[in-house]
């Protein structure tokens, strides 16, 4: 017996009917031929082109070889070199001299003094003071700086000591971005250490990757240094408990994806943005119960192939005749 049976009774205005063989699966259409093979050719094409591809915006930290010698671990950070503080360009100084006594002790120049003590260095990292006319100020630390200025006011001042205090700073800031809830730039003066800002950045997100912060901190030439952090077990419990780490003037924090979010951000990339159409998959399941017996179960997908019944109306009225 065929797949399809049909059978047919000729009457006047009678109708043939075609009803597929119960069992048999129906042939599928060239079209959704067609759409299976698409789908086949897109997966292939999609596996092939995310183990191969990373998105370029992806910042990735090093292998575990490489990663290793640059973790942190309390022993490191005990021996880590503490950075003075040194003036940069835009900071504001606070300059007091240590005496009041000038030249000439006229009152206005003690008024003139008490009203003129910051000053902001210019992007040259200099700045003026009086009777000291221009003062190189960057790259000094603010003890460096006050000797500069009492071997310039020595000719005028039988007490040339002052006393030089950084009392506001551009670069006295944290930046903290990558996998995170709210990435920010936060004022040391409110933040002091590592997990105070990851906190105050609403935690990170659940692509990131907590084993491998990175941590880049300025040295002694101001170039930035790289460093790990594994903030992985800071919710657990320690008998020793954890050693903060004390953010530094210009320390950037970021936070790397984990392996699956990059992933995820490969097909957002390469599959998501890149085809000209929508993907959708729909899945049907249903379940008819006869009693306490199942009498039917099926799973179908979103291109499904539908059984049609064809009908034409015969107009012999004196025959009846089965088509094979």
């Amino acid at each position: 017996m065929s797949a399809w049976q049909a059978r047919s009774t000729r009457h006047e205005g009678a109708a043939v009917s075609y009803h597929p063989t119960p069992g048999v699966s129906p042939v599928l259409s060239g079209l959704d031929a067609m759409k299976k093979l698409l789908v086949v050719m897109l997966a292939c094409w999609g596996a092939l082109l995310l183990s191969a591809c990373t998105p370029m915006g992806v910042l990735r930290p090093p292998d575990d070889d490489e990663l290793a010698p640059l973790v942190l671990t309390p022993a490191k950070l005990a021996q880590m070199t503490k950075i003075p503080t040194r003036v940069r360009a835009g900071d504001t100084l606070r300059i007091v001299r240590d005496a009041q006594d000038g030249p000439s002790l006229d009152l206005r120049n003690l008024v003139d003094d008490s009203q003129t003590q910051n000053y902001v260095v210019r992007p040259d990292g200099s700045f003026s003071y009086r009777y000291a006319g221009r003062v190189e100020a960057a790259g000094k630390t603010p003890e460096e700086l006050a000797e500069a200025l009492r071997s310039k006011l020595e000719a005028y001042y039988r007490e040339p000591g002052v006393t030089v205090n950084i009392v506001a700073s551009p670069t006295s800031k944290v930046v903290i971005g990558g996998a995170v809830n709210t990435p920010l730039t936060l004022d040391m003066m409110a933040v002091a250490n590592l997990q105070q800002g990851l906190f105050a950045a609403g935690g990170m997100l659940s692509s990131a990757d907590p084993t491998r912060i990175a941590l880049l901190r300025l040295d002694e030439q101001d170039r930035y240094q790289l460093h790990f952090v594994d903030f992985s077990q800071a919710l657990q419990p320690s008998d020793q408990g954890r050693e903060s780490i004390a953010f530094q003037r210009g320390d950037i924090v970021f936070v790397p994806k984990s392996t699956a979010g990059v992933v995820a951000d490969s097909i957002d990339l390469y599959v998501n943005q890149m085809l000209p159409f929508t993907r959708s998959l729909g899945i049907n399941f249903s379940k008819s119960y006869s009693g306490n017996t199942a009498v039917s179960r099926s799973t179908t997908d979103s291109t499904s192939t539908s059984t049609s019944t064809v009908t034409s109306t015969s107009t012999n009225t004196n025959n009846n005749r089965t088509v094979p």
